[in-house]
């Protein structure tokens, strides 16, 4: 389990680029908060699911993308009872144009970056601009195993056609638009403490300090960014990284607890149930077979 900012490597380090296939809930239960540096198209092909970014809620239908520009807070969920199967495709943009100065980098992808210019996220089904983006996904899609055979040109020639439209259809970004960005990294100064000290004890003072807010102002921003409180978001992190030691570490439940900031067993235990259906002593029972069958 990566913190909120994800630094996984997406593709090879000469070739940042990568696809996925997913599938909510049997495979992944739900994608938590968390933003890197990479730039990312959801596509979804079969069912529905929901996708909250910067706080702002789209349910994800059948044949529909959202576009999530680096750096941005994200976080994937069931949409109720729904299944569903997406691609997940990241790529930074050094990929297009390794060297910022160039025209093109300077005029049009930096600016789509930084949010100096903000493109369409949500191409739903009646968007314009699906029909035209549709066929350029689905190519890359269909050649997500590519192996050197000159796919890569394929790949960068489909990216730069989606960055050509998408800029097409952008527009300079509002005074509520860079705030929000401006909100964002102050919060991200918090959020990257909390997971730096997520077994310690961590008040929301300490971290509206961190980001020269009053305390009731920075509970105010936090939950206007990320749909959640602070404790909460500190309380399911710690139960994420519980979750992982669990399933990959030789400990029992009251070491694992504690070593996660939870200093009462019963509490720990009742928090981890509501989150994942089990207690943790089924979760490492459940994990154990697993393995087993895997044997």
């Amino acid at each position: 389990m990566v913190g909120m900012h994800e630094e996984k490597q997406h593709g090879r380090l000469s070739f940042p680029y990568a696809i996925y296939t997913c599938r909510i809930p049997e495979v992944l239960k739900s994608f938590p908060l968390h933003w890197h540096d990479e730039m990312e198209i959801i596509y979804i092909s079969e069912g529905s699911m929901v996708v909250s970014v910067q706080n702002s809620e789209t349910i994800l239908k059948e044949g529909e993308m959202i576009f999530i520009r680096p750096q941005l807070i994200h976080s994937i969920r069931p949409d109720g009872d729904n299944k569903a199967l997406y691609y997940n495709i990241l790529f930074r943009f050094n990929l297009l144009e390794n060297n910022t100065k160039t025209y093109c980098a300077e005029k049009y992808l930096y600016p789509l970056y930084s949010g100096e210019l903000f493109s369409p996220e949500h191409i739903a089904l009646d968007h314009e601009l699906c029909p035209i983006l549709t066929p350029h996904i689905k190519t890359l899609v269909e050649n997500k195993h590519y192996e050197g055979k000159g796919e890569e040109l394929l790949i960068k020639s489909e990216l730069f056609a989606i960055m050509y439209h998408l800029y097409k259809y952008s527009r300079p970004g509002d005074e509520q638009d860079i705030y929000r960005l401006k909100l964002s990294d102050k919060l991200k100064t918090a959020i990257s403490f909390a997971e730096e000290h997520y077994n310690e004890n961590i008040s929301v003072s300490q971290a509206a300090e961190l980001c020269n807010f009053s305390e009731s102002h920075f509970s105010k921003m936090f939950r206007s960014l990320t749909g959640t409180s602070f404790i909460q978001y500190l309380k399911n992190y710690r139960l994420e990284m519980a979750a992982e030691k669990l399933s990959s570490e030789n400990k029992n439940v009251s070491e694992t607890a504690i070593e996660c900031g939870f200093n009462n067993i019963s509490y720990f235990t009742r928090a981890f149930f509501h989150k994942y259906g089990v207690t943790p002593s089924q979760y490492i029972s459940s994990y154990k077979k697993i393995n087993l069958n895997i044997r």
